[in-house]
């Protein structure tokens, strides 16, 4: 049943739902118009602004998502860097350039390899050598 009395939640109420909205996402996965029924009827709101639950829910989980992976990308660089100066140290020169090729992966600074003599065809080359 939806609410027609104009009665707005306060933010306090809108924080406290915000676990159990979760948990209708992530773990019952429901779909947006799924949610937004049973979202209305649970907490005694309108659809509209279930589905306002529901995109504030998406929107926060993408920021952490985002915050998270940041997080992983950042530490295994910090990995990677130690990695470098430990085989400069050691004067490790195959480690390093293997570590250097991985940095520039992450940094999306790869060099591709494209054979321009060829079109991409592969080059049979005959020597004769009796004459």
């Amino acid at each position: 049943m939806e609410n027609k009395k104009g009665r707005k939640s306060n933010e306090l109420d809108y924080e406290a739902r915000m676990p159990r909205v979760y948990e209708m996402m992530l773990y019952e996965h429901l779909g947006y118009d799924e949610f937004a029924s049973k979202a209305a009827k649970e907490f005694d709101i309108t659809t509209r602004a279930a589905e306002s639950l529901w995109t504030e829910a998406r929107r926060r989980l993408k920021e952490r998502y985002k915050q998270n992976s940041d997080e992983i990308l950042e530490n295994h660089l910090n990995q990677l860097y130690d990695l470098l100066n430990r085989c400069r140290e050691d004067r490790n020169k195959r480690v390093e350039r293997e570590v250097l090729n991985d940095i520039a992966k992450i940094h999306q600074l790869e060099v591709k390899k494209v054979d321009i003599s060829s079109g991409g065809q592969p080059i049979s080359i005959n020597i004769n050598l009796n004459d």
